[in-house]
């Protein structure tokens, strides 16, 4: 009885590897007639590059693109910032000194 069940185990781990190979091996050639049909996606497209000013963020100093930054204005001076986390805390410090 253990035999064969030791048989039938084998058979299926043989038939298991067989089929993967197979699968793999067309699936292999499928992707390279067409690369992104596996994943859904489209290639993405080439990168944006920035040009521009670079301002300092006055809450961390990060150097943000003027292109890109949120921007407040503040006693008639326009601060770019890079995150609306930056930006909140420094509008709320600001607003607990004048209070």
């Amino acid at each position: 009885m253990l035999r064969i069940l030791f048989l039938i185990a084998v058979a299926w781990l043989v038939r298991f590897l067989w089929s993967a190979l197979l699968g793999g091996a067309s699936r292999m050639q499928e992707s390279k007639k067409r690369p992104f049909a596996s994943s859904g996606r489209s290639p993405s497209p080439e990168p944006k590059v920035i040009t521009g000013e670079m301002k300092k963020d006055p809450q961390c100093g990060t150097y943000v693109s003027t292109e890109l930054s949120l921007k407040s204005r503040y006693r008639n001076e326009v601060l770019h910032f890079c995150s609306r986390q930056c930006q909140e805390k420094f509008l709320e410090a600001r607003a607990d000194k004048s209070a």
